[in-house]
């Protein structure tokens, strides 16, 4: 392979724009970095497009670039990685890929919501949970967060080459249209009359909404729901953030899905 040193090769300025959203919805792309996250895109048979990779980690990792085509490898010096970076502290592997769609296997009859949840952190971290608890679709609300920016990807930890993720631009009509195919839908609601999650039925289809980290679950959503459900807290917290309190309501329904 070839080094590339300048900052100004046309396959390194292309990889480093695609922080930029509308840059990665023109190009169908996204990147990412890590040989964790690597191994896992690898793993789901994502369609890399380029792999930049610095000599250090070629030669520590090259194992795991076999069955890869060497016309995807581009060997680059440190400072033109420092370049397409987004880490603080860069890995070494830099992947470009084109946008990923996990199918569903079989029905689904166990989904999320997320009505706004626009920290990318916060929306990673609801992918790796419900990677965990067996959820089957993920619908993500106007509002949300881009499920390719790389904060998204690096929170989600691999899940994102796992998980079915929808948009849905409408949320309370989505929420109407699960219902009609059967599918009893819960908001988390801090609401006098949300019902305790340890009390609510989570077999059968069955779905449940998280809102907005600073608003909550929008009065549409909520009213097009089946109902809405609370987490029971000690008095000192106010309300849980949305990743965590997801997390929560997940694991209580995986739990109750498994007996």
């Amino acid at each position: 392979m070839e080094l590339i040193t300048s900052k100004n090769n046309s396959a390194v300025v292309s990889a480093a724009k695609l922080s930029d959203k509308k840059y990665r919805e023109r190009t169908g792309t996204f990147a990412f970095e890590g040989i964790k996250l690597f191994r896992e895109a690898k793993k789901a048979g994502a369609d890399f497009k380029q792999i930049f990779i610095t000599q250090e980690a070629y030669e520590k990792y090259r194992s795991d670039f076999e069955g890869i085509d060497e016309k995807l490898l581009v060997l680059v010096s440190d400072a033109v990685y420092e370049k397409l970076s987004f880490e603080n502290a860069p890995q070494g592997v830099f992947c470009v890929c084109e946008y990923y769609k996990p199918k569903t296997a079989g029905e689904a009859s166990f989904v999320v919501l997320l009505d706004g949840v626009a920290d990318p952190g916060n929306f990673g971290a609801v992918l790796r949970s419900a990677d965990a608890f067996g959820v089957d679709v993920i619908y993500a609300g106007s509002g949300s967060a881009d499920l390719y920016n790389p904060k998204t990807v690096r929170a989600c930890m691999g899940s994102i080459f796992r998980m079915d993720v929808r948009r849905a631009e409408d949320l309370a009509n989505e929420v109407l249209r699960l219902r009609e195919e059967g599918f009893r839908i819960y908001a988390t609601a801090l609401d006098a009359r949300s019902e305790d999650i340890r009390n609510v039925d989570f077999t059968g289809k069955v779905g449940f909404v998280i809102g907005n980290e600073g608003h909550g679950v929008s009065k549409a959503v909520l009213e097009a729901c089946t109902g809405s459900v609370i987490i029971p807290m000690s008095e000192g917290p106010e309300s849980l953030n949305a990743a965590v309190a997801s997390g929560v309501v997940m694991w209580e329904a995986a739990r109750v899905r498994l007996q």
